[in-house]
């Protein structure tokens, strides 16, 4: 009877357990690659920047990056090129602040979701990345993931945007945005920054003719990735907004081209806008 009584107790205590364990939020994207490649064509990067942009309005506690393969070509480059595919998306991710904290694995040929003897096996050409949140950010629970923190996250007195001028859109000039600046280690716009390139879109508007080069820059580390995705953040700000896509194009220079002086001056994690 007393054991009895006793394994009645272990199971109440463990459904308890069971019953008390949440399931874990989660946004799950899949990203698809041509055979052979571990590069993403233009529409999977399109998925890939607007999964970045869903990520940024929560808060993350962990990262899972999972790469497959189909079954063309041998087990051993296959696993290789999982691995590749992986990078791809951890580089992304990287470069927007977030780095894989929990788990990263290459799987090569397992797990193929449709028969590898179909056109649909591209399927099973794909890396699968799992974001795991608390909440959405403005909540109290703050942000676990790891972040890539080479720039100091400090907040820059912004100097007040000069009126631009037709002067200013003459070929080879350049126009600096003080007031459009990001968190340290991010593509993430520090407050003002939006207000900012509201007030330059009117202006760029009116000016159709010119050709316009968003100049990306960062401080403090050697990021070239980031400096390009600083620059692609305000170039596709911009044409979302109305500016036409012809008048633009964004390039990223690292941290050779200090307007501060000292490269380690956190004005220098700018923007600009040079008229080609």
């Amino acid at each position: 009877m007393k054991k009895s009584f006793t394994l009645l107790l272990a199971f109440i205590f463990l459904a308890q357990c069971s019953f008390g364990q949440k399931k874990k939020k989660s946004f799950k994207k899949e990203f698809y690659f041509a055979s052979a490649s571990y590069e993403l064509d233009s529409s999977e990067s399109a998925k890939s920047s607007k999964y970045l942009k869903l990520l940024d309005r929560f808060n993350l506690t962990s990262i899972e990056i999972y790469g497959f393969a189909d079954s063309d070509g041998n087990e051993k480059a296959n696993l290789k090129l999982s691995q590749d595919r992986i990078n791809t998306l951890a580089t992304l991710l990287k470069a927007r602040g977030y780095e894989a904290e929990q788990k990263v694995e290459a799987k090569g040929e397992e797990n193929p979701v449709y028969d590898n003897n179909t056109e649909e096996k591209y399927r099973n050409r794909r890396v699968e990345v799992i974001a795991y949140y608390s909440s959405k950010k403005g909540s109290k629970t703050t942000r676990n993931v790891k972040k890539v923190v080479k720039e100091k996250p400090v907040l820059v007195a912004a100097k007040k945007q000069e009126k631009l001028s037709v002067e200013d859109f003459k070929k080879g000039k350049t126009i600096n945005l003080p007031s459009v600046q990001f968190y340290g280690g991010t593509a993430n716009f520090l407050p003002g920054a939006e207000k900012t390139l509201d007030r330059v879109v009117p202006i760029l508007q009116s000016h159709p003719e010119s050709k316009v080069e968003v100049a990306g820059h960062i401080c403090c580390g050697n990021e070239m990735e980031l400096s390009v995705l600083r620059a692609k953040v305000v170039y596709e700000y911009l044409i979302e907004k109305g500016v036409d896509e012809k008048m633009l194009n964004y390039a990223g220079y690292n941290n050779t081209q200090p307007s501060y002086g000292d490269i380690m001056d956190v004005r220098n994690r700018r923007v600009e806008m040079r008229i080609l």
